[in-house]
């Protein structure tokens, strides 16, 4: 996998103008690359993505071997697009059927995955989706584990709890959440509400002085994420 350049993901998932929607509100694009997928989420752009943003904590899943909660109202958004994500990064190059005893020429053992390689990327509202398809990658295709990415630009909390529980860290190990100066919907929802972030924290543009709410601003993000890239 080629070298990811954080101010060239950034740019594509701010600025593209060919995102598809899923369910009411939630606008997504895939992007090929050879063996590489990129999934893209756009930031928020209607009342209804904001609204969400005030629902409580939900399970992921109905049967988890790890339980943990994340933000209902992110959830309620991730659930529309799942399946189209699930379909997608198990796409195979040829068609696959278990290997019988009758004619065993003819099949194969193991899928042939199209992707090996797959980096999810959002913004804002799309950022908190990011990291919630990222789980989603890396518990649906663990062959590929070490080649998963994810990055959640100005992401707002989605992980239930103060801290990351530790038998649940390896999912997010690849994954980053990007904070330009101090951009309000990084702290939101509220620490002391018990959300806490997933993955690393890379803090950018420290030495600005935006404000909690500009620091926010697409154009402003690009702009430390260049900077920082001198």
């Amino acid at each position: 996998m080629e070298k990811l350049v954080l101010s060239d993901l950034f740019r594509k998932c701010a600025y593209r103008f060919n995102y598809k929607q899923a369910g009411d509100s939630v606008n997504y694009a895939f992007v090929e690359k050879g063996d590489t997928l990129f999934i893209y989420f756009e930031g928020s752009n209607s009342i209804s993505d904001w609204f969400r943003n005030f629902w409580f904590f939900k399970k992921p899943y109905k049967e988890m071997e790890i339980t943990f909660r994340v933000h209902g109202g992110f959830l309620a958004a991730w659930k529309e697009v799942q399946d189209i994500v699930i379909a997608k990064i198990t796409e195979l190059k040829s068609p696959y059927i278990k290997r019988t005893w009758y004619n065993e020429e003819e099949f194969t053992d193991t899928p042939d995955y199209k992707f090996n390689n797959i980096i999810t990327v959002g913004y804002s509202h799309g950022g908190a989706l990011s990291g919630l398809c990222h789980e989603c990658v890396w518990f649906n295709r663990p062959d590929i584990r070490k080649n998963i990415y994810g990055v959640g630009f100005e992401s707002p909390r989605f992980y239930h709890g103060f801290r990351v529980k530790k038998a649940l860290k390896e999912r997010w190990e690849n994954y980053e959440v990007v904070r330009n100066h101090n951009d309000i919907v990084t702290h939101l929802p509220p620490f002391l509400f018990c959300f806490t972030h997933v993955g690393q924290l890379l803090k950018i543009g420290q030495k600005k002085k935006y404000g909690p709410i500009k620091s926010h601003y697409p154009d402003k993000v690009l702009e430390s994420l260049k900077e920082r890239e001198l």
